[in-house]
């Protein structure tokens, strides 16, 4: 065990889901340790030295060297006094944190930067309750991991080294993780379901691959898997990100299998169902290999799940997401509490038991009584059950939903932007907001997370910074797709 120094040449910031760098830039071995040494003091000065547990969980992606970096951490947590118990092979976020609390484990280590670019990695800390952890403790790890990158100091053991002194200990995660979602889901009606579907599944080379398609087998359901093999470059040029965009091979597979096939539920049809790099993310094409846009999956799963499930309840949102799961809650006597960006607000409303159910229009999304942090292989799962329990195609169930809760249309657009002058203008910019804009009067503003307008029709605009990229995030809602690009389109040359 020894003390190692390293220089500072950048600085640490954890953003809505760790910290995240690119690859021998600023997310290297070093920083790696320091980043570890720092959540280690995080964990010694929060309890003091009385923990309640030493275990920590350390699991890791499909990215290029994220086993080695997890082995560099790890080592850090066993030099630290930790128990370490380490993923035998990458493995998914939502798996991770559902160890955390088979465990009781004081918390994970998760090697992960989720749909990013492949030339990007990240270190994820995840506290007791099995969620992303809040600011108030990712505020004193990034100060802590700032002071050490001045101070160079961090603790290190070698990870076959920590192995022989039983301070670490290698197990395969996901079978509990399998056990968790059969007692949880309505299996019976999704195998009743499986002559009506023929799911195509992508993990986009990441780390679910297997786990919805080992499922499915047990349930006699045909499918087929694309993307299983691991590639660190996920594919030349694309990020392991389930958009529409990244789903067009598998729209395409889609609709050449459903070609001249009937849509009135005699013959089988073909769905899409996809996760990103550490599945904690889904993507879902409808019959036709249309992407349905997070914003309508959420508020139907919602609605699923009071109408069809008969569990009832309030649901939770971020700023960002559609104000139909607002409309859902309303018509059922319940409501929908929003939350900043990042699904560590989100999560622990479902680890309290406040909301039934709870997600975002990034596509994140978990329910009560699961794990507490995002899941995109049980989001899958409950489109399954779902589809099989109001026996339609998925368009007429969107079809359906909009004619109950709405007319809406909901948009994102990512601006390329120099952060700080955006930073450094925003406030005069948005104090000095017309109200009257494009022909709507503005009824209210928020500033919870960015800067939200609302206008007298129910349209809003949001615009914020991404927490990992220099990047501007436009949101929109509007009664018409028309409507809503004027409104976006405006709002971007305001701000630019």
């Amino acid at each position: 065990m020894a003390e190692k120094d390293v220089q500072k040449t950048f600085e640490i910031e954890f953003g809505t889901s760790g910290y995240r760098g690119k690859i021998a830039d600023d997310f290297t071995y070093d920083s790696v340790k320091l980043v570890s040494q720092a959540i280690c003091d995080f964990l010694a000065g929060k309890y003091g030295g009385v923990f309640p547990s030493k275990k920590i969980i350390v699991g890791y992606d499909t990215r290029f060297l994220s086993e080695e970096f997890a082995k560099i951490s790890a080592g850090v947590f066993c030099a630290n006094g930790f128990n370490v118990i380490f993923a035998d092979t990458f493995t998914a976020t939502p798996v991770i944190s559902l160890k955390i609390l088979k465990e009781k484990a004081l918390g994970a280590i998760n090697i992960t930067a989720s749909h990013n670019p492949y030339n990007y990695n990240g270190i994820k800390f995840s506290p007791d309750w099995g969620g992303p952890a809040l600011p108030e403790d990712t505020e004193i790890i990034t100060k802590k991991s700032n002071e050490l990158l001045i101070s160079r100091r961090y603790k290190f053991i070698d990870f076959e080294e920590a192995k022989k002194r039983g301070l670490l200990t290698e197990e395969g995660f996901t079978g509990h993780y399998i056990d968790i979602v059969k007692s949880k889901l309505d299996l019976r009606l999704i195998a009743e379901n499986s002559r009506s579907l023929y799911p195509f599944i992508t993990s986009l080379h990441g780390t679910s691959k297997g786990i919805i398609g080992s499922l499915l087998g047990g349930l006699n359901f045909e499918f087929k898997e694309i993307d299983e093999e691991r590639d660190a470059f996920f594919a030349p040029g694309m990020a392991p990100d389930p958009s529409a965009k990244n789903l067009g091979t598998l729209g395409g597979l889609i609709k050449n299998y459903n070609k001249n096939r009937a849509m009135d539920g005699s013959e089988k049809l073909a769905i899409g169902l996809a996760a990103d790099g550490d599945a904690d993310r889904y993507g879902i094409l409808d019959e036709g290999g249309d992407f349905v846009e997070p914003n309508i999956i959420f508020p139907l799963l919602y609605n699923y799940y009071i109408e069809g499930k008969g569990i009832k309840g309030d649901a939770a949102r971020s700023v960002a997401t559609t104000a139909l799961v607002d409309r859902v809650a309303k018509h059922y006597g319940f409501k929908a509490i929003e939350t900043p960006v990042g699904f560590k607000y989100l999560g622990k409303l479902i680890s309290e038991n406040r909301v039934i159910m709870a997600g975002e229009e990034s596509s994140g999304l978990t329910v009560a009584g699961h794990t507490p942090d995002k899941d995109g292989i049980y989001t899958c799962f409950l489109v399954l059950e779902m589809l099989a329990y109001y026996k339609k195609p998925m368009k007429i169930l969107v079809k359906k939903l909009l004619e109950k809760f709405g007319p809406i249309y909901t948009k994102r657009i990512n601006v390329a932007v120099d952060k700080e002058k955006f930073k450094a203008e925003i406030d005069e910019k948005m104090e000095k907001f017309p109200s009257n804009f494009e022909g709507k009067s503005v009824t209210g503003k928020n500033t919870t997370d960015g800067y939200k307008i609302f206008f007298d029709d129910d349209s809003w605009l949001l615009a914020r910074l991404s927490g990992t990229e220099d990047l501007m995030r436009i949101y929109g809602e509007a009664d018409t797709e028309e409507n809503l690009g004027v409104l976006i389109n405006a709002f971007q040359k305001y701000l630019i």
